[in-house]
């Protein structure tokens, strides 16, 4: 009887709910009965999953049949859910030669669902453009400190420069440098060398480099000699 018991345990899989893959870079959405999942790689490739779930096992099947079906392993963790292909080989179809969809995606702390963090943004800007520098960063230090491991890569790197020019405006270059920091080489290369090696992100890059080298250089900063 004990080990029925904790075989059922082993066995039970998450709860329903939506679930971010950290670093931002995908979606799990479980509901009752069915499941969605999309997922994000290199150069804008992707993963999009559709099909039932019950206990810690998924099924992706789509247009096809139970036998060309992607099997997935839903397992249940202290931060949310770790999922596993069981079939590499039917599981790749889903995705685009850079895309995979495994990995740990997690249960967004409170403040950090998409909606939270839109109305932080906005918050952020509505106090910002009304000068009231530390009211705007009261509002969206939070959103760094509490949701980074949800967020996406572009989406953090647009919040440090925002967090950065709000500390710049409040008398604070010091902190506009550290929170420029994590954004690395951004802060000095070109718009072509930013861009790097995926074209599909290349006017977001230049864009979000632009910013951080005026922010940067606003606050002080010394691109380091060549």
């Amino acid at each position: 009887m004990l080990g029925a018991l904790i075989s059922v345990v082993l066995s039970a899989g998450p709860a329903a709910g939506t679930y971010i893959l950290e670093g931002g870079y995908g979606t799990l959405v479980l509901a009752p009965k069915t499941f969605k999942l999309n997922s994000v790689g290199g150069n804008a490739h992707i993963c999009e999953l559709e099909g039932t779930w019950s206990g810690d096992k998924a099924l992706a099947t789509g247009d096809l049949g139970p036998d060309d079906a992607c099997r997935i392993k839903l397992e249940k963790t202290s931060e949310g859910v770790r999922v596993t292909p069981l079939d590499d080989e039917k599981c790749r179809v889903w995705c685009g030669v850079r895309a995979t969809f495994d990995g740990h995606y997690l249960t967004p702390p409170k403040g950090c669902s998409a909606s939270e963090v839109k109305k932080a943004r906005d918050g952020f800007k509505k106090a910002y453009d009304a000068k009231k520098y530390p009211d705007a960063l009261a509002l969206l230090t939070p959103v760094l400190s509490s949701c980074g491991k949800v967020l996406d890569r572009f989406e953090v790197l647009w919040i440090r420069n925002d967090l950065a020019i709000a500390q710049h405006h409040a008398g604070d270059d010091a902190a506009c440098l550290k929170a420029l920091e994590p954004t690395g080489d951004l802060r000095f290369l070109s718009d072509e060398d930013a861009a790097g090696g995926e074209p599909a992100y290349e006017e977001i890059l230049k864009r979000l480099g632009k910013a951080t080298r005026t922010n940067a250089k606003r606050c002080g900063f010394v691109e380091p000699k060549k």
